[in-house]
């Protein structure tokens, strides 16, 4: 327990210190591994295992070119074309929810960055703060993500409690379902005002296409995330004759040192945690306390969700760890099954750390400190219901 606490309060004081969160990452990972192993064979086995982790390189060409996409789909004038056609039928501040939302059907890292110049552009002139702009854009981009089949998180957590994925979706959908009634206590971005003209549904189709084609290609054709990126991103510039120049500044973007720090960062720490056995012992700390096993089966994932902001490491590492008191009969396996997605989730988005925060407070240039403050009665109240449900329909 005293080594995850360390690791946490020492990312904070690095990013206190203007230290950029990627190399905090490392540094905490760093400083697990020397925590248990001091500097002998297994330290440098596990920073050499971090660095040629498949996973690790996937993740970061995954995102870099997710990253690029973004960039180019606002420069084309999609985003404006979204906007306009959405506006057209729906007041600004109902826009600014569903699109985020609609946006968040599509599984990738970082894809919040695709929804928040929507956002941005919706609550232009307005009284809106960063942190708002922020805190709206990444809650309802993420209220799928416990429910949606396509999400791979969803199919990790099906081969590790062995069941289907339809069963976690269904299990998970009331978790879906609070986070958009409490999202609804979010400061609303733009104003009530709906469009006199006549609705433009062809044209909000239109303006979605190039995000269809990934969802497509990946649901129905099968085609990897990575290869579906490309092939969209390749259209969209063939498609809007984009020039060399927005090209090569959306790879910039997309692959920068700060970008790719922070997933390898991330990912360090994953496998930090999940090497020195640092969540088992927490696990076996809180059991040894007769820590209640409802309790228990929330808080290892939520902390391991709170320290690294990947829904896979509370998943990966988490969820074998709590299984053993699903499969016990202290908590009924869909109870068990709820505490366990909700812990880990609201711990992905109570983190300091979480990708799609970091991005878009740097795009919103919002305190991710503020942000987080205005997303702890969502992540609160989500967590309580959560808990109740498990009591009483779950039981």
């Amino acid at each position: 327990m005293l080594a995850l606490l360390l690791i946490f309060i020492l990312v904070i004081v690095l990013i206190r210190f203007k230290i950029s969160i990627g190399l905090a990452l490392i540094a905490s990972a760093i400083f697990l591994g020397v925590y248990y192993y001091g500097f002998k064979g297994q330290f440098w086995s596990l920073l050499y295992e971090s660095l040629i982790l498949v996973e690790s390189w996937r993740l970061a060409l995954t995102v870099g070119l997710i990253l690029t996409f973004a960039n180019i789909f606002e420069s084309a004038g999609y985003v404006d074309s979204m906007v306009e056609s959405l506006r057209s039928f729906l007041p600004p501040r109902w826009v600014s929810r569903i699109a985020p939302a609609i946006i968040g059907l599509l599984p990738m890292p970082g894809g919040a960055m695709v929804s928040a110049p929507i956002v941005k552009q919706l609550g232009e002139n307005s009284d809106v703060s960063p942190e708002e702009f922020t805190a709206a854009n990444y809650w309802w981009r993420h209220v799928w993500e416990t429910t949606w089949p396509l999400y791979p998180s969803i199919i990790l957590a099906a081969a590790v409690l062995k069941v289907s994925v339809w069963d976690v979706a269904l299990i998970n959908f009331p978790i879906s379902i609070v986070c958009i009634v409490t999202g609804m206590f979010l400061k609303k971005v733009g104003s009530s005002d709906r469009g006199d003209g006549p609705g433009k549904h062809l044209q909000l189709m239109a303006s979605l296409w190039p995000i269809l084609a990934i969802v497509v290609l990946g649901l129905v054709f099968r085609v990897d995330l990575i290869i579906s990126v490309i092939l969209a991103t390749l259209a969209l510039v063939i498609w809007k004759r984009v020039s060399r120049k927005v090209v090569l500044g959306g790879l910039a973007k997309g692959f920068s040192f700060g970008i790719m720090a922070l997933i390898f960062g991330v990912m360090t720490l994953m496998q930090a945690i999940e090497k020195t056995g640092a969540a088992s012992e927490f696990y076996g700390q809180l059991l040894d306390l007769s820590v209640p096993p409802s309790i228990v089966i929330f808080l290892v994932p939520f902390i391991i969700g709170l320290l690294t902001g990947v829904t896979s490491a509370y998943i990966g590492v988490g969820f074998p760890i709590v299984l053993p008191l699903l499969q016990s009969g202290a908590v009924t396996m869909r109870a068990g099954m709820l505490l366990a997605f909700a812990g880990g989730f609201m711990g992905v988005m109570a983190s300091p750390v979480h990708l799609c925060l970091v991005l878009t407070s740097q795009y919103f240039e919002s305190s991710i400190g503020k942000t987080l403050r205005r997303l702890a009665f969502p992540i609160l109240l989500t967590s309580f219901i959560a808990w109740l449900l498990s009591a009483t329909l779950y039981r």
